[in-house]
């Protein structure tokens, strides 16, 4: 799942901070991963000359980042068993049978309530 997530995160970085983004496949709402600082971001303003040094500090923490937002995007995110999308807790269903996105639950007249309201 971790990887899945990976997978659908658009990248919401500056050159200060890495922040990550997923669109629910339902409701088309946005979630935003935690900020993190890239840790030489006053550094690299300040000593122009190691520019390539902090550019591959730089992509290093991304990924780092990046991991970290897949791994913060799965306490926010399902997959629905039923049509396969990514959707946010509050398009997901707990629902008796088997847990749908809210769209295959209407379909399939499976009544259930939203992970998170």
């Amino acid at each position: 799942m971790i990887e899945l997530l990976c997978s659908h995160l658009e990248d919401c970085s500056t050159p200060q901070y890495f922040c990550f983004s997923i669109r629910c496949e339902v409701c088309g709402e946005y979630w935003y991963s935690s900020s993190i600082p890239f840790s030489k971001a006053v550094q690299e303003t300040q000593h122009r000359e190691k520019k390539e040094l902090y550019e591959a500090i730089y992509q290093r923490e991304k990924q780092r980042a990046r991991a970290a937002a897949g791994q913060e995007a799965k306490e926010h995110f399902s997959q629905c068993p039923i049509c396969r999308r990514l959707v946010c807790d509050a398009c997901f269903l707990i629902c008796d049978e088997i847990d749908l996105c809210r769209e295959c639950a209407a379909r399939m007249q499976e009544p259930g309530e939203p992970v998170a309201l």
